[in-house]
C-alpha cells in the first residue's frame, strides 16, 4: 500500500501546485497595449509620469484676443450641424447637465439659451473635479472597469516563503536545558489558493535543521538533524460565507483559521456589483454623450437665431435712418416739424444700441458655441451655420416615445443600483448566520543527519550499544513512514448579532428607497417627455403665425411710411411699425430655432438623441481595415443622400419698397456736423471712422431679406424625425475631416455615424 501510495503521491503533490498556481495567475492589466498607447491617444506628455515641470504655466503668446463688437470684421466659416457634432464629439465639452427648461429654449438676452459651462474646476477636500471635457468622461468607463480585476484578485494564490537562522548559547540552570543551544534554521515555502467556495486549499513545504552545542549523555539523538515535512491543508466554511455565490458578492475572501494570510480585495466592492459599476459607469458617459449632442443642437440653434437677430436689427437701423433723413429733407421744405425730426433720431439712435446689442448676442452665442466644441476662442474665422431647419410639422406616436423613454441611461442606471440594493441585502443576510468552519490537514515528515546521502548508519552509542542513525532526510521523508492526520471544526457565534441584524435592516430600507427612487425616476421622465411633446405641436403653430405676422408688418410699413411722408399720419406710427417689422424677424427666427431644439429636446427626452445625430458608442479602438471601410460607405451614403432631399420651397414676401440706406457701418459711425445735428450722407471720405462690424451676415440656408415660409404641401410625418430641408451643399469645412475621430484605447470612444447632414426622407 506504501509503495503504491508514494508512486502516486508526488503526481498529485505537482498536478495539485500546478493548478493552484494556474488558477492565481491573470495577465497583469497595466500591461494591456491599449494602456500602453494612452498618451498618444488622448495627446497626454510622454513624460508625464517623470517630468516635473509638467504643471508649468502654459504658453499663451500665440493665443488671440476674442473678437468685440468694434473689431468683428472676420471671414466666415460655414458649418454644418453634422460637422459641429464630430468635432464636439473628437474634443468638446458636455455643458450644464441640468434638467433643460423646455419651455423657454428662446434665445435670450447675452446667449443664455446657449447650455454652456463656464465653471472651472473645483477643490472636492481630496483631489479637484468638475471637468466636462468628453474626453475625461471616456476614460471613467475605463477606470471603473479596472475595478473587476481587483474584485478578482482576492481569488489569485499566494506564495509564502520564509527563512530564518539562529545561534543560541544561553547559560544553563541544568545539564537538560543544553537542548536548546545550538545552531538553529528553519526554511518554509507554501502555496495558498483561496476558493471561489469560501474555503482555502494550501500546500506548505518545510525544512528545520538544529546542531545541538552539547546533548546529555544517555540520551539518543539525532545531532545534527533535518526533519523536512510536506502538510496539506483545506478549510471550508459551512454557514456564513458558504457557496460560490455569496463569494462572488462579498468584497473580501473570508480568508483562513488554520492558514492566516492577509486577504486582497476590499479596494472594490464584490465582483458582482463592481460589474453592475461598470455598466452604470458606460451608461453615465452615455448620458453625458446625451447632453453633448443636446448642447450642441442647443448652441446650433441659438446662434442661427442670433445671425437673424442681427439681420432684424440691420433692417431696423437701415429703415430708421431713411426715415430720420426724409424727414430732415421735409423739415427743410417746412413740411416737417422740429419734434418730428428729434424724435426719428432718438428712433435712429435705439436702433444702433439694438443692431450692437444683437452683435453682441451674436458674439457671445458664437464663444459658447465655440466652448461647446472645443474650439479656440478666436481663429480667424466667425462659425456660420448653414444647416436648413427642420420646418415640417412632426407629430411622433406617444405610446412608443413613452416606452422608448423608459430606457434612458438615467433609468437603466437606476435599475442597475435597485439590483445593487438587491445583493447587499443577499450580503446581510449571510452575516446574520453564525460562523462554522470545516477544516482537514495531512502531514508527510521525515528526518535525518543530512538532506542527502546514504541511506541509516548503524553507530555505538556512548553506552556501547549499537544504534542504527538515518542519514538522508529525503529518502526518510519520501519513505512516508511518519504522517499527521488532523480534521475538525470552528464555531463562532456572536450572541444576540445585534450589529449584523442592524445592518440588515438598513439593506432592507435602502431596497425600499431605491424601489421608490426608481418609480419616481420613471414618473419625472413621463412628465419630462410631455412637456417636450406638447411644445412641438406649440412652436410648429407659432411658427406660422410668426410668419404670417411678419408679412402683415412688412405690408403695414410699406404703406405706413408712404403716408407719414405726406402728413397723413403721425410720426409715431411709423416709428411704432419699424420697431414692429423688426421684432416680428426676430420672434419668427426664435419660433423656426426653437422647434428644431424641441425636436432635438425630443430625442433627448426619449433617451434616442445618439441615433437621431447617428452617433455609436464603441469600446476601444476600430480595426484600421474598419475604418477605411466606414469612409467609403460614408461617401456612398452622402452621395445617395442628395438624391432624396427635398429642395427647400420659400414663399417671399412683399418687398416694403423703402429707398437704399448706407451701409452699416457707416451708420454706427455717423459724424455730427458743424451744427451739432448728424450728416444726412456718409461722411466726406466715405469710410467709417474706426472699424465696424461688416454688415450683417445671415445663414447661406435661408434668403436674406426675408426669413422662409416652409412649404404648404409638406404633410406631417408621423414617427420619423422631421427633415431637414435644404440641399446638402458642397463645402470644405475648415476644421477636421468629418471621418470616425480617433477613439481613445482605454475608454468608450464615440464615433458619428455619417459625416453629413442628418436626413429623414418622407
Amino acid at each position: 500500500m506504501k509503495r503504491w501510495f508514494l508512486r502516486r503521491w508526488s503526481k498529485w503533490v505537482a498536478g495539485l501546485v500546478l493548478a493552484l498556481v494556474a488558477g492565481g495567475c491573470v495577465k497583469p492589466l497595466y500591461m494591456t497595449p491599449e494602456t500602453q498607447h494612452l498618451a498618444s491617444t488622448v495627446g497626454l506628455p510622454t513624460d508625464i509620469a517623470t517630468n516635473p515641470n509638467v504643471v508649468a504655466p502654459p504658453d499663451v503668446s500665440d493665443h488671440k484676443p476674442p473678437a468685440t463688437v468694434l473689431d468683428s470684421n472676420r471671414e466666415p466659416r460655414n458649418m454644418t450641424l453634422q460637422e459641429a457634432m464630430a468635432i464636439a464629439l473628437e474634443r468638446g465639452t458636455r455643458g450644464n447637465s441640468s434638467v433643460f427648461n423646455l419651455t423657454s429654449f428662446g434665445r435670450l438676452v447675452g446667449g443664455n439659451g446657449v447650455s454652456f459651462n463656464d465653471d472651472l474646476v473645483q477643490f472636492t477636500g481630496r483631489g479637484v473635479g468638475g471637468d466636462d471635457s468628453i474626453r475625461a468622461f471616456a476614460l471613467d468607463p475605463a477606470i471603473v472597469a479596472a475595478d473587476i480585476e481587483g474584485a478578482l484578485a482576492k481569488f489569485d494564490a499566494r506564495l509564502n516563503s520564509s527563512m530564518t537562522w539562529n545561534a543560541r548559547d544561553q547559560a544553563v540552570a541544568n545539564i537538560f536545558n543544553n537542548f536548546n543551544n545550538g545552531d538553529f534554521a528553519a526554511f518554509t515555502a507554501g502555496l495558498i489558493k483561496p476558493l471561489p467556495t469560501g474555503g482555502v486549499a494550501s500546500i506548505t513545504a518545510e525544512t528545520n535543521y538544529s546542531k545541538l552545542g552539547a546533548v546529555p549523555q544517555g540520551f539518543a539523538v539525532i545531532n545534527p538533524s533535518y526533519t523536512p515535512s510536506l502538510t496539506f491543508r483545506f478549510e471550508q466554511p459551512l454557514l456564513r460565507d458558504a457557496g460560490v455565490d455569496i463569494n462572488q458578492l462579498l468584497p473580501q475572501h473570508p480568508g483562513s483559521t488554520q492558514t492566516p494570510f492577509r486577504p486582497t480585495g476590499g479596494r472594490a466592492e464584490g465582483i458582482l456589483v463592481t460589474r453592475i459599476r461598470a455598466d452604470q459607469a458606460r451608461l453615465e458617459f452615455e448620458r453625458e454623450l446625451n447632453t453633448l449632442a443636446f448642447n450642441v443642437e442647443l448652441a446650433y440653434w441659438s446662434l442661427y437665431s442670433a445671425y437673424y437677430g442681427k439681420f432684424a436689427a440691420e433692417q431696423a437701423l437701415k429703415q430708421g435712418y431713411i426715415t430720420w433723413e426724409q424727414l430732415t429733407q421735409l423739415q427743410a421744405a417746412g413740411l416737417q416739424t422740429k419734434q418730428a425730426v428729434a424724435q426719428a433720431r432718438a428712433q435712429f439712435e435705439n436702433f444702433r444700441i439694438q443692431y450692437l446689442t444683437a452683435m453682441q448676442t451674436l458674439l457671445e452665442n458664437e464663444r459658447r458655441f465655440r466652448g461647446l466644441l472645443g474650439l479656440p476662442l478666436e481663429d480667424g474665422q466667425r462659425i456660420v451655420p448653414i444647416d436648413s431647419p427642420s420646418l415640417a410639422p412632426y407629430k411622433p406616436d406617444w405610446g412608443s416615445a413613452l416606452v422608448e423613454s423608459m430606457n434612458r441611461p438615467e433609468l437603466r442606471m437606476a435599475r442597475l443600483e435597485l439590483k445593487t440594493h438587491q445583493l447587499n441585502l443577499m450580503v446581510q443576510q449571510n452575516n446574520v448566520r453564525p460562523d462554522l468552519r470545516f477544516f482537514a490537514n495531512y502531514n508527510i515528515n521525515g528526518i535525518g543527519n543530512r538532506l542527502d546521502g546514504p541511506g541509516p548508519v548503524d553507530f555505538i552509542d556512548q553506552t556501547g550499544q549499537q544504534q542504527q542513525q538515518p542519514g538522508n532526510a529525503l529518502a526518510s521523508f519520501a519513505d512516508n513512514r511518519f504522517n499527521n492526520i488532523g480534521i475538525g471544526f470552528v464555531f463562532d457565534y456572536p450572541l444576540g448579532y445585534r450589529d449584523a441584524h442592524a445592518a440588515l435592516k438598513v439593506a432592507q430600507l435602502n431596497l425600499a428607497r431605491s424601489h421608490v427612487v426608481l418609480r419616481n425616476q420613471e414618473r419625472k421622465a413621463e412628465l419630462f417627455l410631455g412637456s417636450v411633446y406638447q411644445q412641438l405641436a406649440g412652436y410648429q403653430e407659432q411658427i406660422r403665425l410668426q410668419q404670417a405676422r411678419r408679412i402683415a408688418l412688412g405690408t403695414q410699413l410699406e404703406g405706413q411710411f408712404e403716408r407719414v411722408k405726406i402728413g397723413k399720419d403721425p410720426l409715431i406710427q411709423l416709428l411704432s411699425a419699424q420697431q414692429d417689422f423688426a421684432l416680428s424677424i426676430q420672434a419668427e427666427a426664435d419660433s423656426i430655432a426653437n422647434y428644431n431644439i424641441a425636436i432635438s429636446g425630443f430625442h433627448f427626452a426619449k433617451g434616442t438623441i445618439l441615433a437621431y445625430n447617428n452617433i455609436a458608442i464603441a469600446d476601444g479602438p476600430l480595426p484600421a481595415a474598419v475604418a477605411e471601410r466606414a469612409a467609403d460607405h460614408f461617401g456612398a451614403k452622402a452621395a445617395g443622400l442628395k438624391l432624396r432631399e427635398r429642395p427647400a420651397t420659400y414663399e417671399m414676401p412683399k418687398d416694403p419698397g423703402m429707398p437704399e440706406a448706407p451701409p452699416v457701418d457707416v451708420l454706427l459711425d455717423l459724424k455730427p456736423g458743424p451744427d451739432g445735428v448728424l450728416p444726412r450722407s456718409p461722411a466726406p471720405d466715405g469710410a467709417p471712422s474706426r472699424t465696424m462690424p461688416a454688415p450683417a451676415t445671415i445663414p447661406p440656408s435661408a434668403p436674406k431679406e426675408m426669413l422662409p415660409i416652409p412649404p404648404k404641401e409638406v404633410k406631417p410625418m408621423s414617427g420619423a424625425a422631421p427633415a431637414r430641408s435644404g440641399a446638402v451643399k458642397d463645402v470644405v469645412p475648415a476644421g477636421p475631416a468629418l471621418s470616425a475621430p480617433t477613439p481613445a484605447p482605454t475608454g468608450t470612444t464615440v464615433i458619428p455615424a455619417s459625416p453629413v447632414s442628418r436626413f429623414r426622407p418622407q
